[in-house]
């Protein structure tokens, strides 16, 4: 299939050339027949275009991309609809994208099989067909083609924003399959990560345009113009990545593995200490943080940092681990970032962090926002929608729980910081999507990030994303690693002027769904007219 659209391609090429060049007659004759031969393909296979990108499409998501396959998976797609601009292609696309987000992102709630894991991936499908929705409905209208193709990688970034869940979000989305090329993610420091997507997928429009239109010279001047773009912002990117030093000046965290699944699976631990099951766990969670503050501190570390849900308590005892907690931390001097899961005897749950400086002062408690659905809706309290920021000893630190950061809010909201803590608790399944989609975060709001998770990848970013430090941490359920992170943030474009971008896309799509009505009543007019 490959070789028949490049078939197409040279054909277009030895037209211009006979034009143009005075070509010998052999030289017509035989692009005549290859494009003859692609037009006959295309009447034969009508649905070869959609087969091809929707195998594409499988590529460029979720655990099985490639990276390049994102550039590409949408010619085949829109060429599909270029040939049968009819309702039933464009529910067949549907279809046939519910079916690839359900293999690409099979395991996205959990490791195992369960209805709400398809549910989501399902959500995903539809948001990965709605751009070719807004194009279909674009040509189907009458829309001005150029305006067609732009609409598309608009509406890539609309989906991709708006859509606004846990597992429908930047952990989901098309520049994932791009954060090894660190000069094209630079992108997103002025528009926000969906800049990423829409750079990436207008590739398709591009060369759509070309190869509907043929090589004249606005086609020619539009893929020049973009050539230019993408080389000029991956170029700048990579030279700022390249030259820019951001770990001479840094504060060390000592990033602690718990797992409080630990206490419940070795009964050994509980067993040590006399009174109730409660006294007991408030015992052992106690002298788990004071373990690991002492070695902190020898360890000449500034802040402590545990990951979410380390620490499990009745909420009559959260009160007084929190008050042992700032003991700890006052008498070793340490800044601890603790979390702790409540369980009230009746009501809700409530996930928690609790910053606590070295004087031993309680600063904030943060309630998590941004639920997981099946796994915390809707047992768990949400919280106020705040996102806190904390300065100590001249360092601001935002921080939120887990899946907090894949909103497109949160993280933004705590931009004034130097540095992003989120502690996490992952499953095998889901660490490629966290470890990669926070990566934008960093990049946005010009914080580093650490990403300290139970079963999961410890990952560290500095401000431009670039990985400062991994460790695969499955299965391990103690411990403790030490990271010098980069304390000096920076000021971003997308941090000062917010989500213009999407927005601005947004009002693209009404302007251009809108400007098809609007040639057509032009096109009846006329008619009238002559009649």
């Amino acid at each position: 299939m490959a070789n028949r659209s490049l078939a197409t391609l040279i054909y277009i090429l030895f037209s211009f050339l006979s034009r143009k060049l005075g070509a010998i007659p052999l030289t017509t004759k035989v692009a005549s027949f290859l494009a003859g031969f692609m037009n006959e393909f295309e009447k034969k296979h009508p649905y070869c275009w959609l087969i091809l990108g929707l195998v594409l499409t499988t590529f460029s998501y979720g655990i099985f991309n490639t990276g390049i396959c994102a550039w590409i998976f949408a010619i085949p797609l829109i060429r599909f609809i270029n040939n049968r601009t009819k309702w039933s292609s464009i529910i067949l696309m549907l279809v046939g994208m519910i079916i690839v987000a359900n293999i690409t992102f099979f395991r996205l709630v959990e490791d195992n099989f369960n209805i709400m894991n398809q549910v989501f991936c399902s959500l995903n499908g539809v948001r990965i067909w709605f751009p070719f929705l807004v194009y279909f409905l674009c040509r189907k209208f009458g829309a001005k083609r150029i305006i067609a193709y732009y609409a598309f990688p608009a509406a890539v970034a609309v989906s991709e924003f708006f859509i606004d869940n846990p597992f429908i979000s930047v952990m989901t989305s098309l520049s994932v399959s791009q954060f090894w090329n660190l000069g094209l993610m630079q992108i997103a420091s002025v528009t926000g990560v969906v800049g990423v997507s829409f750079v990436v997928t207008l590739f398709a429009s591009v060369a759509n345009y070309i190869w509907e239109e043929g090589i004249r010279k606005d086609t020619v001047m539009n893929a020049v113009g973009y050539g230019i773009f993408v080389v000029l912002i991956t170029g700048i990117g990579m030279t700022t990545v390249e030259k820019i030093t951001t770990t001479d000046q840094t504060v060390k965290v000592a990033a602690s593995v718990e797992n409080f699944n630990l206490l419940l699976e070795d009964k050994s631990i509980l067993a040590r200490y006399e009174g109730s099951d409660e006294e007991k766990m408030f015992q052992a969670n106690v002298d788990i943080i004071k373990e690991r503050a002492e070695q902190a501190a020898r360890n000449e570390a500034a802040l402590l940092v545990f990951p979410e849900d380390a620490f499990v308590c009745p909420e009559s005892s959260s009160g007084k681990i929190i008050d042992q907690a700032k003991s700890i931390a006052r008498v070793n001097k340490l800044n601890i970032l603790l979390p702790l899961l409540r369980m009230p005897e009746q009501g809700k749950k409530m996930n928690t962090l609790n910053f606590i400086n070295s004087d031993g002062e309680l600063l904030n408690t943060y309630l998590k926002n941004h639920l997981v659905p099946v796994v915390e809706e809707p047992e768990t309290e949400r919280g106020d929608g705040e996102t806190p920021v904390v300065e100590v000893d001249g360092v601001k630190y935002t921080y939120l729980i887990c899946a907090d950061y894949t909103s497109n809010k949160y993280a933004y909201n705590g931009r004034e910081a130097d540095i992003f803590l989120n502690p996490s608790y992952d499953w095998q399944a889901f660490q490629y999507f966290t470890s990669y989609g926070i990566q934008a975060r960093a990049i946005e709001c010009g914080f580093s990030v650490l990403r300290n998770p139970v079963n999961g990848n410890i990952i560290l970013y500095d401000v431009f994303g670039r990985p400062l430090h991994m460790q695969n941490v499955m299965g391990v359920h103690t411990g403790m690693i030490y990271l010098d992170i980069p304390k000096q943030g920076r000021q971003t474009i997308y941090g000062a002027t917010g989500n213009w971008f999407p927005w601005t896309c947004a009002v693209y799509l009404v302007l251009a769904i809108f400007s098809g009505f609007i040639n057509a009543g032009r096109k009846t007019t006329s008619s009238i007219g002559v009649l």
